[in-house]
C-alpha cells in the first residue's frame, strides 16, 4: 500500500458492474456474444480469429476496427450501432434483476452526507446502467455517468474519467476512482486519480496494486471507515 499525499475529497467514481451492483450475474453474456458475432461474419469478418486474440470488449473493438478496414469508417459505424443495441438489449434485461453489492446503501448515504459529487465511468452501456439506477431508485444522486461508447477508447485510456470529472467540475486531485478490474485502475491513475481496488470481481489484490491502486478492498463496506481515516488525516 503506498500514503497519498492529503488532498481534500470532493468526488467519487465507480466502475459499475462487480463494484457497485452484480448486474453481470444477470447478463446472458454468451448469448449477447453470439449476437454480435454473427453481425460481423455476416459482414464478412471472421470473428474466431479475432476472438483467439482478443477478449470482452477488447474483441469488440477488434471486430469494428476489423470491418472499418476491410469497407469503410461509415458502413463499420452503422453495424457497431446495431452491435451496441444488441448488447444493451440483454444487459436491460440484466438490469432489471440487478442488486446492490455489499457495503453499497451505506456508502451511497454517507456520500450523500459529506456532500461528495458521483460518478460512474463504465464498460457497460449507459441505458441499463441508469434503468438499473433508477429502479433501485438513486438516479438522481450520480451526476455523470458515462458507459461504452464510440466517442470515448475503453479503459484503461483515461478519457472517460477525465470526461466524468469535467461534468462534475472537480479537479482529479480531489476524486477518487473505485473498481473492480487493474483496467479500472490504470484508467484512473492515468487521469491522475487516487484508486480504490475492490476485490470479488475481476482483480487480484496482486494485480489491482501492480495496476496501480492506491487501497485494495474486500468490499465496499471497508471504504467508509477509509474516508473517515482520510478525514481525520486531511
Amino acid at each position: 500500500m503506498t500514503t497519498p499525499e492529503a488532498r481534500a475529497l470532493r468526488a467519487l467514481i465507480f466502475d459499475f458492474d462487480h463494484t457497485l451492483t452484480d448486474l453481470g450475474r444477470w447478463v446472458d453474456w454468451q448469448s449477447a456474444r453470439n449476437d454480435v458475432v454473427a453481425l460481423y461474419r455476416a459482414e464478412g469478418v471472421d470473428p474466431e480469429s479475432i476472438a483467439k486474440r482478443h477478449y470482452a470488449f477488447g474483441m469488440f473493438t477488434a471486430l469494428d476496427e476489423a470491418l472499418g478496414a476491410r469497407t469503410s469508417r461509415a458502413h463499420a459505424d452503422a453495424v457497431r450501432t446495431q452491435a451496441l443495441a444488441a448488447l444493451d438489449r440483454y444487459e436491460h434485461a440484466g438490469a432489471e434483476r440487478a442488486t446492490w453489492l455489499a457495503g453499497v446503501p451505506a456508502l451511497l448515504d454517507l456520500a450523500a452526507t459529506r456532500g461528495f459529487a458521483l460518478g460512474i465511468v463504465s464498460a457497460n452501456g449507459e441505458g441499463p446502467i441508469r434503468s438499473a439506477l433508477a429502479r433501485l431508485g438513486v438516479a438522481d444522486r450520480f451526476a455523470a455517468v458515462i458507459g461504452r461508447s464510440p466517442l470515448f477508447p475503453p479503459k484503461p485510456a483515461p478519457d472517460m474519467h477525465c470526461e466524468v470529472l469535467r461534468r462534475l467540475a472537480v479537479p482529479a486531485a480531489s476524486a477518487l476512482g473505485i473498481g473492480d478490474s487493474p483496467n479500472d485502475m490504470r484508467a484512473a491513475a492515468a487521469a491522475d486519480m487516487l484508486t480504490v481496488g475492490v476485490l470479488g470481481g475481476e482483480g487480484t489484490e496482486e494485480r489491482l496494486f501492480a495496476a496501480g491502486a492506491t487501497w485494495v478492498l474486500q468490499d465496499l463496506t471497508a471504504l467508509p471507515p477509509l474516508l473517515a481515516l482520510w478525514s481525520t488525516a486531511v
